[in-house]
């Protein structure tokens, strides 16, 4: 069965307004303000949240974010979702009107669509991923990228969530980018779930 890890939709303003497994918020993710539904992650200012209870077996992953990024154009990597150290969702530079999209499942990265690059608007990131190997990209609603084998029979083991890099040097030249909504799902092998923080 497919559990939801961290879910937050901002409707309040107030980050701590969230739903999840147990756990915590990181002091610096609890420094961030949330202008109405959106968020700036910049370097050395991510969101962060450890779960109590590592999530183990890991055979699925679910993720959908508002995203946009208006500022400059991607020049250098910039990561969307990191769950513990064995996934990341990212950016790449790839031309000066479009910006690679990245996954990384254990130490194997995989390109798996593309999107505008800047982007003056939100877009809808959808990210499904099976140990099957069945993997769907899709930006608004609309398939943009698939993978039929992408490291097919892994296992992942989940720490944390994290959105940019908080450890990352403030003032870097990194680009910020915007975070809206978001919810982060898994599917667990043998599942043994912690119950939901409300």
């Amino acid at each position: 069965m497919w559990r939801s890890v961290l879910l937050h939709e901002f409707a309040d303003g107030d980050i701590r307004s969230f739903q999840g497994l147990p756990g915590s918020l990181s002091p610096g993710s609890l420094a961030l303000s949330p202008s109405g539904d959106t968020m700036l992650i910049a370097p050395g200012r991510g969101l962060h949240y450890v779960l109590e209870t590592p999530l183990l077996d890991v055979i699925g992953v679910s993720c959908l974010v508002r995203f946009r990024h208006p500022g400059r154009a991607v020049s250098s990597s910039v990561p969307i979702l990191c769950l513990g150290d064995e996934f990341v969702l990212g950016l790449e530079p790839l031309t000066t009107f479009q910006a690679l999209v990245r996954v990384r499942v254990h130490r194997v990265w995989h390109d798996i669509g593309q999107l505008p690059n800047p982007s003056s608007r939100f877009a809808e990131l959808r990210f499904d991923w099976h140990t099957s190997g069945k993997t769907y990209f899709r930006v608004d609603g609309r398939l943009v990228g698939y993978h039929d084998a992408l490291s097919r029979g892994s296992r992942l083991t989940i720490e944390d969530v994290a959105f940019g890099s908080p450890q990352s040097l403030a003032g870097s030249s990194d680009p910020h980018y915007q975070l809206g909504e978001f919810s982060v799902r898994v599917l667990s092998r043998h599942p043994r779930w912690p119950r939901r923080k409300p």
